[in-house]
């Protein structure tokens, strides 16, 4: 599945999108994990069709992932 990186994520990913093969949400973070330095140090949310997501669920491989970096309004 393709999985878009924004902010700070994408410049340690090197790369604004990264393909992962992941059947949920857990196993997505440990992909996540492996492919882009010190994300678990990072505060970021995981957004799936657009729906930010906090407990584990079942991905298809057909949603739309977005992994996004705290950021603020003004």
């Amino acid at each position: 599945m393709r999985v878009l990186l924004y902010g700070i994520i994408a410049e340690k990913a090197g790369a604004a999108a990264i393909d992962v093969q992941a059947a949920s949400l857990g196993e997505l973070r440990l992909r996540l994990a492996e492919r882009v330095p010190g994300i678990e140090q990072l505060s970021h949310a995981i957004a799936v069709d657009r729906q930010l997501v906090r407990v584990d669920m079942p991905l298809s491989g057909s949603e739309e992932i977005a992994v996004l970096p705290p950021f603020a309004g003004g």
